[in-house]
């Protein structure tokens, strides 16, 4: 599933988990893992994400590729966030090629990235568990609290302006490096991302179950 930071690909993610029974892998959540790990590679992670920059891509395709093969003998594996380059991509599909599998349908939201910022610059995440809220369109009961646990909610450091419109920018780039990858196989479709999210849920069950779905923006 590709779509720019707060395009609401992990919200939407979880969804078609649950709906399709497929496991539900976000690089945003393994690399966080690894950035609180304590490891020399995790440290690495810590340094580039604290300033907002991206994660270099041997970093990301090692802990990526290891978390897809772990999830080898499940129903299919939706991929959240990764791959966000062409060397990601060209990992990836040497890696299920490795395993006889491949990528079967690319998934792009769309969403205008003035809708996005806002999106990101209200965005908080529990200290705890991981739970991400957003104070315009999906806050916690208790300001400041997570409704999962108690836990603290806080706004990670790439979430701040400066670090946004720098993620924003590199992605942007990667992104149509990316899409021109994809689309030469075939792949890729397009959804508009910026509706009630039950709505663009429904799109995308649509379109993961349509195997001749085109590609479309709608």
């Amino acid at each position: 599933m590709l779509g720019p930071q707060g395009s609401g690909k992990g919200t939407q993610a979880l969804a078609l988990a649950v709906r399709l029974g497929l496991a539900h892998i976000a690089s945003g959540d393994v690399l966080r893992a690894a950035r609180s790990g304590g490891t020399p590679l995790g440290n690495e992670v810590r340094r580039y994400m604290d300033a907002g920059d991206l994660v270099p891509d041997e970093i990301t395709i090692r802990l990526l590729i290891d978390t897809v093969k772990a999830r080898e003998g499940t129903s299919g594996v939706l991929l959240d966030g990764f791959p966000r380059t062409v060397a990601q991509a060209e990992a990836l599909d040497e890696a299920l090629a490795q395993q006889g599998k491949r990528v079967d349908k690319v998934i792009e939201l769309l969403v205008p990235l003035d809708v996005v910022k806002q999106r990101l610059a209200s965005r908080l995440t529990c200290r705890t568990c991981g739970a991400v809220y957003n104070t315009l369109t999906n806050p916690p009961q208790v300001s400041g609290v997570c409704d999962l646990d108690a836990g603290e909610l806080y706004r990670r450091e790439d979430d701040y302006p400066e670090a946004i419109q720098k993620r924003l920018a590199i992605w942007e780039e990667q992104n149509a490096e990316l899409t021109r990858y994809y689309d030469a196989g075939g792949i890729r479709v397009q959804v508009n991302g910026d509706r009630p999210p039950a709505e663009v849920t429904e799109d995308l069950v649509a379109v993961l179950q349509d195997s001749d779905s085109p590609v479309t923006g709608r």
